[in-house]
């Protein structure tokens, strides 16, 4: 299920969120500044996770999907995320970790045992291990709002700053999770109608 935040459209599904609280707005950077504190691994993350697939898909396009050089290619490409996605984990601080749940091109929502302060801005990290992502990034708080049956916040976050290329790649990884949603409820829904089905009796 999507929802909207801003003018763009979120995607359910977990993630870990650093947030560091910020003392006001204009604690965030302005554009220049803001990409020269971007850590070197989450450029080289966000560069990798561009170009690869640009590349995979010019080659599929010239080769048969089935053919060796495009099964070696994304054998490596596999390899090559799960390096850089042990790298990345070593950027996610356990004492600035919360629970994100659903994200998109406009922003982030995260589940807290409280409400955070509304407008409150924070420098922000997120991590998309599917992806062998992580995206460097300034959100603000724009609610807060307890969940039904629950004790539990879902904070509505939306980026005040961030590289378009991030937004870009964070909008495709919203994409690819979806897709790997409705294939998974598609076989759920599969093996359920092979259970329900009486086998045949000879």
């Amino acid at each position: 299920m999507t929802s909207p935040i801003g003018d763009f459209f979120t995607v359910g599904d977990r993630f870990p969120v650093n947030l560091i609280a910020l003392e006001s707005a204009d604690s965030i950077p302005n554009e220049d500044a803001f990409i020269a504190e971007i850590p070197e691994l989450f450029t080289i993350a966000s560069s990798m996770a561009e170009s690869d697939q640009q590349q995979l898909q010019s080659i599929k396009v010239e080769q048969s999907s089935g053919s060796a050089l495009v099964a070696f290619l994304e054998q490596q490409h596999k390899r090559m995320n799960i390096l850089l996605g042990y790298m990345l984990r070593n950027e996610d601080d356990p004492e600035h970790r919360f629970e994100g749940v659903e994200y998109g091109g406009g922003g982030i929502r995260i589940l807290n045992d409280s409400p955070l302060t509304e407008r409150q801005v924070f420098q922000a990290k997120l991590f998309f291990k599917e992806e062998a992502l992580a995206i460097y990034c300034y959100l603000t708080l724009d609610n807060c709002q307890q969940e039904k049956d629950s004790e539990r916040y879902r904070c509505t976050l939306s980026f005040s700053q961030i590289r378009e290329e991030d937004q870009e790649l964070l909008i495709r990884a919203s994409l690819h999770a979806q897709s790997r949603q409705l294939k998974e409820r598609s076989k759920q829904r599969r093996e359920q109608k092979e259970s329900d089905t009486p086998s045949s009796k000879s």
